[in-house]
């Protein structure tokens, strides 16, 4: 049997295959595989797509230099991070190479940055305007809906200056009378699909009249602003928006925004998500008489705690007239707390994003098993044997809670079937009630092979590292674990569990705890030969006498080529946040041992 190979591939087909390629991986990949392979990518390959998220900073310096400068000019989409990945600086280090993005991207069409920062976007805003090309700006990653908290001081109230081309908009702007004023009409009137992460209830309508071609809108609703227009004063108008994806924040009222349902003729779908409403969003009959005659996909999910507990019988009932099951809205409730709280929504709801299945769980309305494809985090309860009244295919993370766990027990099917999923890889330790190692180190053996992220306490951390019996838990952690998130924020390692810890952890990529120290620091940075990223918390006096971060890691370990970004969260903490490249690679052993005979401990018995 002869095997084919790449270069004998039709061109088209290869042009074909770089569509579901990175640009830059595409030419790291096959250039200079053959002069046929670099004509066929050089000339017929012209749209090229690069996104930089979790990229190592070896892999983003290569890219930078030699090959994004060679294909900048086909490349129609570009994805950066901002400081709140695992890659701080990225950003800034990106437009120090590429100081223009409108000259070097003459053709890009599709800007996003993920995981960023309000200083990250105020970096890039003025290389926006001059790119002629753009059609569609994201600030952030938005599978459906906003978060039900979103913290003001990192949204723009003020408008910015974007190329009039852009047909989808995500921009953390809070939606206010403000806004409205000083928006340009010509960037507005193009829009045709929108994220916003705030907007105030008595200015919707303004925003849809300024926002005239709309067909696609996501965002929180919130109250009326004092300093806004008051809902009276603005006129009922008739809009051709088409799918509604919001959140509804404790300070809506029903009313209104049924007010704005009725004018929206056109609307054909409409998924609501809320975390304690008012009572009357849980009521069928004022849905009845609100909801557009158009509207064919109606989905929602509201989430409740009541002092008093409702009828939930009662509750439930109307959502089963024939207005409902005639459209096929098929409604559950979910009860917990004896019943004090409670989840209301569609049956097959693609929009939950976090489910429950605590010790006393009921579930009204629904007698087969439900299948929630998109839901991406669970929360469990020590109980792992108990029968679950749903699955969840594609979990990524599962929040585990302790009480009672000292009892062995199987794991339920469904729970299993969560564990060995390909999409499970981060396992979260409730500090409040944590499960105990033995179960946890059961659950991580049972667990996908892409299980590699723990979120922990300190304290719940070192009972593994210093007692002798949990030797083998630590063994497995060391194969498995690629990211630790350590969550306890006045928990400061030992001496001897500092060395434990990097003994046990010696293979992390990504880290983020406290420590004491600028020599505990160096230790961590020297050991773990691995990181490519660090977010350590430290005192603020640590840095009482210091200036030049960069210098001092770079005298006291033997990193190479890095990032490090300083913030300042409080008075009495700061983080160093460290995107890592290369170590010295000039006899590195005799580096490593002149600094690691530098830290205190070793010293001291030396």
């Amino acid at each position: 049997m002869v095997l084919s190979k790449f270069d004998d591939l039709p061109a088209e087909l290869i042009v074909e295959i770089s569509d579901y390629l990175d640009g830059c991986d595409l030419y790291y990949a096959f250039y200079g595989l053959s002069q046929r392979i670099n004509s066929i990518l050089d000339r017929q390959c012209h749209r090229l797509h690069v996104r930089f998220v979790r990229v190592p900073k070896i892999k983003f310096d290569l890219y930078c230099n030699r090959i994004l400068p060679r294909i900048s000019t086909r490349t129609v989409s570009l994805t950066l991070s901002g400081d709140n990945s695992s890659t701080p600086g990225q950003v800034a280090l990106f437009l120090s190479r590429f100081n223009s993005l409108a000259h070097f991207f003459v053709k890009l069409e599709s800007f996003k940055l993920i995981d960023y920062t309000k200083a990250d976007v105020e970096i890039l805003l003025p290389q926006f305007p001059m790119l002629t090309k753009l059609k569609r700006l994201s600030m952030g990653e938005y599978e459906r809906l906003m978060p039900f908290s979103v913290d003001s001081n990192e949204l723009f109230n003020e408008n910015v200056i974007l190329p009039i081309s852009l047909r989808s908009l995500a921009f953390p702007y809070e939606v206010t009378n403000q806004w409205i004023q000083t928006l340009s009409t010509t960037t507005s009137f193009m829009i045709e699909q929108m994220h916003c992460h705030l907007i105030h209830m008595n200015v919707f309508f303004l925003l849809l009249q300024r926002f005239p071609n709309l067909k696609r809108l996501t965002a929180v609703i919130t109250g009326i602003n004092q300093d806004n227009l008051p809902m009276e004063s603005i006129d009922c108008m008739l809009h051709g928006l088409r799918y509604l994806n919001i959140n509804i924040a404790q300070q809506v009222v029903f009313d209104d925004f049924a007010r704005v349902l009725r004018s929206l003729t056109q609307l054909h779908s409409l998924s609501i998500e809320a975390l304690t409403p008012r009572v009357e969003f849980l009521e069928a009959r004022r849905w009845e008489t609100a909801l557009p005659s158009n509207l064919s996909l109606f989905r929602f999910d509201l989430t409740m705690t009541l002092p008093v507990n409702p009828d939930h019988v009662e509750l439930l009932e109307p959502f089963k007239s024939q207005f409902w099951v005639s459209r096929g809205w098929f409604v559950q409730c979910r009860l917990r707390d004896g019943g004090g709280f409670f989840r209301l929504s569609t049956v097959q709801s693609p929009i939950i994003s976090i489910l429950y299945w605590p010790d006393d769980e009921e579930l009204l309305g629904s007698t087969v098993t439900a299948v929630y494809s998109n839901v991406t985090h669970v929360e469990l309860w020590w109980n792992l044997s108990r029968t679950a009244h749903a699955t969840c295919p594609n979990v990524r993370s599962i929040q585990f809670y302790g009480s009672g766990n000292d009892i062995e027990e199987p794991i339920q099917a469904n729970i299993l079937e969560m564990l060995q999923n390909p999409s499970f890889e981060h396992i979260i330790i409730n500090d409040n009630i944590p499960i105990n190692h033995t179960r946890f180190a059961l659950i991580l053996s049972k667990a996908s092979d892409n299980m590699s992220i723990l979120t922990c306490s300190g304290v719940w951390l070192t009972t593994m590292l210093e007692f002798q019996q949990y030797e083998w838990i630590c063994l497995i952690a060391a194969m498995r674990l690629r990211k630790l998130i350590i969550t306890d924020g006045y928990f400061i390692f030992s001496n001897t569990s500092l060395v434990a810890f990097c003994r046990t952890f010696i293979n992390l990529r990504e880290i983020t705890m406290k420590i004491e120290s600028k020599e505990d620091l160096f230790f961590l940075l020297n050991t773990l030969e691995n990181l490519t990223m660090a977010n350590i918390t430290l005192p603020s006096t640590v840095f009482d006498d210091m200036t030049d971060y960069r210098k001092m890691i770079e005298e006291n370990t033997i990193l190479d080529n890095f990032v490090v970004r300083k913030q300042t969260t409080s008075t009495d903490i700061c983080k160093l946040l460290l995107w890592i490249g290369s170590r010295h690679n000039l006899n590195p052993l005799r580096r490593s041992r002149d600094l690691y005979l530098k830290y205190w401990n070793i010293n001291w018995h030396a």
